[in-house]
């Protein structure tokens, strides 16, 4: 297995977010949602048009009161379409997302299972049989189907085997059950199914790809200003509606200038991604790094008020970030402000909080945080006063 990663250049990481999305970022599970939303609403819209039109093939093929059933049935699929097709201004979370998908997918399976007992015993025409076999391959459509979303491994399955199942059903309560015919049937669902999976995967191994691409700084592997943006936009809107805190620490390294101009600018690359590693290190799973600018990063921090803040400023100090090519700790000024004990309602006014507090860090003799209050947190752990 591990011979046939390398041969087609996967590593077990990238095998990992293929096959589940928990490793996956905030950003890249907010655009992938946004995505899938956006498809749904595609299909959506096709299937309003068409499923409603097909009414008039079923009135001319099929007696009554067969085509008034189903034509009952497609009306209330094309509203049902309507509403999810409807440019609405919704949260691109994996709940709505993958409900809107679970709607749009349900619906040919209804009318497979509605359509195939009830006509297979009629006397059709030719074009009334031509018309039954369509509803008979209601199940491939939608294992097909999956295939234009960018779904993980797990998810594939969680979606399509449910459809295996109705499609063996399905085939199973026919006229005239012939075994060989059944088992073709199952394995012709089973290799779209496959194909679909190999294609899903397919469009996510490339989204991830691009996604990071536009989204990490290629240096030091942290977001962008503009990705960290959407982040903390997004984390800061659940913030108020959970009514949870809410920290941003803004860091800026002290005396950076003059890694590079002593020492060059491979070596103050080396100090940044150095910087990054140790400060990843030194949080949660949950936290984001942003490069905000050159030697200037943010730490967004979820979930955590001043006193979880202090112990994660603390925490940091006590070894500092690395060392500078000299051997000497690589210090920050560091600004820190918390959405609750600062009462903000913006976002961007807690970065800018943040921001002027790291300044009076850097006027103050670096190598500090600021924290709301004026408190003042030193590698000793000796809280001061702003002032001093």
């Amino acid at each position: 297995m591990r011979h046939l990663t390398k041969e087609l250049n996967i590593s077990w990481d990238q095998v990992h977010h293929l096959f589940v999305s928990t490793p996956h970022s905030p950003y890249l599970r907010r655009h992938r949602m946004s995505y899938l939303i956006g498809r749904v609403q595609l299909v959506s819209f096709v299937f309003a048009i068409l499923i409603p039109l097909w009414a008039v093939i079923d009135f001319m093929t099929f007696p009554w009161p067969e085509w008034a059933l189903l034509t009952g049935m497609r009306v209330a699929s094309g509203a049902v379409f309507v509403l999810l097709a409807w440019p609405w201004d919704v949260e691109p979370t994996p709940r709505v997302a993958f409900s809107m998908l679970t709607v749009v997918l349900l619906g040919p399976p209804v009318f497979y299972l509605v359509s195939q007992p009830m006509l297979s015993g009629l006397e059709l025409s030719t074009w009334g049989g031509i018309a039954s076999q369509f509803y008979a391959l209601l199940p491939f459509i939608v294992l097909a189907g999956l295939s234009v979303f960018p779904l993980t491994i797990l998810e594939m399955l969680v979606f399509g085997v449910p459809f295996l199942a109705i499609t063996a059903y399905g085939a199973s309560l026919v006229e005239g059950f012939n075994l060989a015919t059944y088992i073709g049937t199952l394995w012709l669902a089973m290799l779209i199914l496959a194909v679909s999976l190999f294609a899903g995967v397919s469009q996510l191994r490339y989204m991830i790809s691009l996604v990071s691409r536009s989204s990490l700084d290629p240096l030091t592997n942290t977001y962008t200003r503009r990705s960290g943006s959407e982040i903390i936009d997004m984390q800061y809107r659940v913030s108020i509606r959970q009514g949870a805190a809410f920290t941003i620490a803004f860091f800026d390294l002290d005396h950076f200038k003059s890694v590079n101009d002593t020492y060059g600018h491979d070596e103050g690359d080396k100090t940044l991604c150095m910087f990054t590693k140790k400060l990843q290190d030194d949080l949660r799973g949950s936290d984001v790094i942003v490069r905000w600018g050159g030697e200037e990063f943010l730490a967004v921090l979820p979930n955590t008020d001043l006193d979880g803040a202090r112990l994660v400023i603390n925490r940091i100090m006590d070894n500092w970030l690395g060392q500078r090519p000299d051997g000497t700790p690589l210090t920050a000024s560091i600004g820190v402000a918390e959405r609750t004990a600062d009462q903000l309602d913006d976002w961007p006014d807690l970065v800018e909080l943040a921001d002027k507090r790291m300044y009076i860090a850097k006027n103050t003799g670096r190598a500090r945080a600021i924290m709301s209050n004026d408190e003042v947190l030193l590698p000793s752990d000796k809280p001061l006063s702003a002032s001093a």
